[in-house]
């Protein structure tokens, strides 16, 4: 009896180790369990008020868009839908507004101040920069086919994507929009122009580009100008015709100071909608996103549309305050078309890209053209 008393005695302390060690794993709380129902559910309520308070957390932004349209204008008012658009998108992060009508920069300088910074937003007519976007103005090139706001906005962006040498055009800012306006033809208030023998001894008004060889050619005596100045210009007979599309005329009224109008489209003019650099650059990504959903390709074809859609409607207000559309006979359009054969034969020499392959890039202009007019 007391040597069974002493074994267990030996085996007392290896007893009440076990149990502590039992003891202490409970303390512990054991193996980790999965989260009751309410515990998960408010595990998520805690993420999503997270990003609610992440998004909110997200600073504000004001930008300046200038444009030299008015902002009754199609084009000021297509520009004022899209910053509202960004607006709504942002949940009222990003305002842009806007400063039609040359107000903060004209159409000769808005370039180079949304480079510098003095704008944050600029719409841009690459015809008054020379020598900047030599590739994107094979759209001014006259006679070639363009006339069409929507297929020359496909082509473009055909060409800017397989090109690198067009990309390196728009370096100096964030490109947002691409596209073509409607095509640009002849006014006058001397007398109608159906033929290219009626271009000599005029004074006209242009947008720059090679239609100011080619008018040249035909002995007329080109001005250049901008839009805003036109009126006055007729009003004064400083000029007595120009070249300009269907929804410019109206944009800024020339129908009331303009007579004979020819229905006939000679090329397109390329406009670009650009941000400055630090500016896109101080976006966040979500901001990012909401820019480039709404512009890019899709939003270049939106605004090539609008501005179609408002030509079409330009040339019913034309015809309605007594103008006259002068129709040209086809032998007169192919006098039009070997007027500027000289013109298109040297476009690719006036482009001082080294290794670069112009006529190649012409003869593929002119094919993709031709594949979205068909």
């Amino acid at each position: 009896m007391e040597k069974r008393m002493e074994g267990r005695l030996k085996f007392l302390p290896v007893l009440l180790l076990i149990l502590a060690m039992i003891f202490a794993t409970a303390a512990c709380g054991g193996p980790a369990t999965e989260p009751e129902g309410d515990a998960e559910a408010e595990t998520e309520t805690g993420t999503e008020a997270e990003a609610e308070t992440s998004a909110d957390d997200l600073p504000d932004f004001e930008f300046s868009l200038s444009l030299h349209d008015p902002d009754t204008s199609n084009n000021g008012k297509f520009m004022q839908a899209w910053a509202d658009e960004i607006n709504a998108k942002t949940d009222g992060h990003v305002t842009i507004t806007l400063f039609p009508s040359s107000a903060l920069a004209t159409a000769q300088d808005v370039g180079d101040m949304v480079e510098t910074g003095g704008v944050d937003i600029g719409w841009i007519y690459t015809a008054y920069y020379k020598g900047q976007f030599p590739l994107t103005d094979v759209t001014t090139v006259p006679m070639i086919g363009f006339g069409n706001a929507v297929s020359t906005t496909e082509t473009l962006w055909d060409l800017y994507e397989k090109y690198d040498e067009m990309q390196a055009e728009w370096k100096n800012y964030k490109l947002l929009n691409l596209y073509g306006n409607p095509g640009m033809l002849f006014a006058s208030n001397k007398s109608p122009i159906d033929s290219a023998d009626d271009l000599a001894g005029r004074t006209m008004r242009l947008p720059a580009g090679p239609i100011t060889e080619y008018v040249t050619a035909l002995k007329a005596s080109p001005v250049t100008m901008a839009p805003p100045e036109l009126y006055e210009a007729l009003e004064k007979n400083n000029i007595d015709s120009y070249v300009f599309e269907p929804a410019g005329i109206t944009n800024f009224n020339l129908q009331e100071v303009t007579e004979y109008f020819t229905d006939l489209p000679m090329y397109n003019g390329a406009f670009g909608l650009v941000m400055n650099w630090d500016k896109w650059n101080a976006l966040p990504d979500e901001y990012k996103a909401i820019f480039e959903e709404t512009t890019q390709r899709a939003g270049s074809m939106k605004a090539a549309n609008d501005f179609e859609a408002a030509a079409t409607a330009s040339r019913e207000i034309i015809a309605a305050a007594g103008c006259e559309w002068v129709a040209v006979s086809d032998e007169n359009k192919a006098g039009f078309q070997d007027a500027a054969a000289d013109i298109i034969a040297a476009w690719p020499a006036s482009i001082a890209i080294d290794g670069f392959d112009a006529k190649a890039f012409l003869d593929d202009a002119i094919a993709t053209l031709k594949g979205y007019s068909e």
